[in-house]
């Protein structure tokens, strides 16, 4: 055994016992330290491997299997209604009103174009004491109660009273071809002019009802017509400036 420590230690145990101790007790004291000083620095080594491990992140990956994969989130039903409800109040391009185009032709029959005539103008037979021979206007009998229109855009110039021998009638001033045209509707019902004096109508608008008041022996419309001042046969001029 002493000849693997040292070979001398075989050499001296055969000749001085006293100093084969003193040099065993040396090799002893050099064993114990040489493991003492490796025993540190392994203990050193490890605790520095220790530390970098523990500064040093590592990543970590996780498989899930198949059926644990979780499905993509639904929205729930009041997330889909605040969705619907948020896009429903985005801003948008103004809405627009509904508008209708009033287009109407420059000149109407007062009473349609296809009212009976029942008494022309010009001569005639009285067709009563009190009614004139010479004929003003034109005698259309739609029937009672006919809602009566301006021909033409105007302003209404003349309301008569239901005692005048023309009834409850009225006036309007028009300009027609750069002419005024006054157009005169008589013998309507009482009350039913719904326009005043001064008023501004459009062609159609209505002016009253087919009536009997004043001098007459049925109800109809009395319908006069002045160009610049002088009365003419309304039926020939209307068809004349294309009435409809």
């Amino acid at each position: 055994m002493l000849h693997l420590v040292h070979p001398s230690l075989s050499r001296a145990a055969a000749l001085d016992p006293h100093r084969l101790r003193q040099q065993a007790l040396v090799v002893s004291a050099t064993v114990v330290a040489l493991g003492l000083m490796l025993s540190s620095t392994v203990s050193a080594t490890l605790a520095a491997a220790s530390e970098s491990a523990a500064r040093e992140p590592r990543s970590q990956v996780f498989l899930a299997a198949p059926d644990a994969i979780p499905a993509p989130a639904q929205p729930d039903a009041a997330a889909a209604a605040t969705a619907t409800l948020s896009a429903a109040t985005l801003p948008g391009p103004a809405a627009r009103e509904p508008f209708t185009i009033d287009q109407r032709p420059p000149l109407v029959y007062p009473v349609g174009i296809n009212a009976p005539v029942g008494s022309p103008f010009g001569l005639r037979a009285a067709p009563c004491a009190s009614c004139p021979t010479v004929h003003n206007g034109v005698d259309w009998n739609p029937g009672y109660g006919t809602t009566v229109v301006s021909i033409a855009d105007g302003v209404v110039s003349m309301i008569g009273n239901p005692g005048a021998a023309l009834g409850t009638h009225l006036e309007i001033e028009h300009i027609v071809d750069g002419q005024l045209v006054t157009s005169v509707y008589a013998h309507l019902v009482a009350g039913s002019i719904p326009v005043q004096l001064g008023d501004r109508v459009r062609v159609g608008d209505p002016v009253g009802l087919v009536g009997a008041t004043g001098v007459v022996t049925a109800p109809h419309l009395h319908f006069e017509l002045r160009v610049d001042g002088v009365t003419i046969n309304p039926v020939p001029w209307m068809r004349a400036n294309g009435a409809q």
